[in-house]
């Protein structure tokens, strides 16, 4: 899953300086004008199993699968609530309803939208996943992923290819996994990611960094996806009408980069978070300023249209949110060394993929 010659400040900046900027179109390398987004009715995303306690007042306890009895329902949501806040959970862990006489789930798992099988992987012991199943999505033209994970069994039906609607059947819910500690009766749930995918080159780039490592997945890898909180949005997109760029868009940025490239892979599939701070400068573009989430999803792109030395730097950190960052000590992207931000080992590889090409 992923870390100028101008003078470079070092300020912290709330989440509104990050952005919700209304974005006229601009036009990005190699596409054509940023289309503008569909509004979506309904829901958007449906509940993956016949669990919707999520929806009742105080039903987390009954929706989310915690990491040990010992352990609070958070420890099953998504964020920082894994070893003491140090370690991110990228989707969330949802509680099976029922049971066979052998106390092993059967729940079934559906699709939570109408998408594209894009990846399954039967073979429990090559994921951490266990056997899981990933499907593509557009929103909007936003290329979203959900992936259903720890599963029993998948369909025996499903292929790689297949179109499948909301609410149809994926798999059974289960335990599976490669870790050494497993994943006991009492604690088998399904693991939902709703995000996205950071480079469609990813295969290549692994091929570049584990030159003796092996990627049993493809482009997704475990490695290359990057997850929103699932429960956050199934119980808006529930509840209300659900717009995902301003869902994206909405997310608080943990630090403000400037990149020195004209064109990279997150820029050609997402335009859409591209804002045009000054849209009467018709300037040639330079660079771009880019706002991460504590993740490291790019969640707005502004257009550089004055001239800058780079000085050989193909990234540099211009500001860091302090309260984001405090909230969020998984993040594990950025450190302050004496005065200025700079990436973590974590961080640079999180950046030599984004801008892999």
């Amino acid at each position: 899953m992923r870390s100028v010659s101008r003078l470079l400040f070092i300020a912290l900046f709330s989440a509104v300086s990050c952005g919700n900027i209304s974005a006229p179109e601009v036009v990005v390398p190699g596409k054509s004008s940023v289309k503008k987004e569909v509004v979506l009715t309904g829901p958007a995303f449906q509940f993956p199993t016949a669990n919707h306690e999520l929806l009742n007042d105080d039903g987390e306890t009954n929706f989310f699968t915690a990491t040990n009895p010992e352990r609070p329902w958070t420890s099953g949501a998504f964020g920082c609530v894994r070893n003491s806040g140090t370690r991110l959970h990228e989707g969330i862990d949802i509680k099976c309803l029922k049971l066979d006489d052998d106390g092993e789930p059967i729940d079934m798992v559906m699709a939570s939208r109408s998408g594209r099988v894009v990846h399954i992987n039967r073979n429990s012991s090559a994921s951490n996943y266990g056997k899981y199943v990933v499907l593509i999505h557009e929103l909007g033209d936003l290329p979203i992923y959900t992936l259903y994970a720890h599963l029993r069994s998948v369909d025996k039906a499903l292929n790689i290819g297949d179109l499948t609607n909301a609410g149809a059947t994926l798999g059974t819910l289960g335990r599976t996994t490669n870790t050494n500690e497993g994943i006991s009766k009492e604690r088998a749930h399904l693991h939902f990611e709703i995000g996205v995918q950071v480079n469609a080159k990813f295969n290549d780039w692994f091929d570049h960094w584990y030159a003796d490592g092996q990627n049993f997945h493809g482009n997704w890898n475990g490695m290359n996806l990057l997850g929103l909180d699932a429960a956050a949005i199934l119980k808006r997109a529930n509840a209300e009408s659900f717009e995902m760029l301003e869902h994206l868009k909405s997310e608080s940025a943990l630090c403000r980069l400037i990149i020195f490239r004209l064109d990279f892979d997150w820029l050609e599939r997402f335009p859409q978070l591209v804002v045009e701070n000054d849209s009467e400068n018709k300037e040639a573009i330079q660079a771009w300023e880019v706002d991460l989430n504590f993740s490291g999803i790019p969640v707005r792109m502004a257009p550089v249209r004055s001239k800058m030395r780079s000085g050989g730097a193909k990234y540099r950190i211009l500001k860091v949110n302090g309260e984001v960052l405090k909230k969020h000590p998984c993040s594990g992207l950025i450190f302050r060394k004496g005065q200025q931000w700079v990436f973590t080992g974590k961080g640079q590889r999180a950046m030599d993929l984004l801008l892999y090409q």
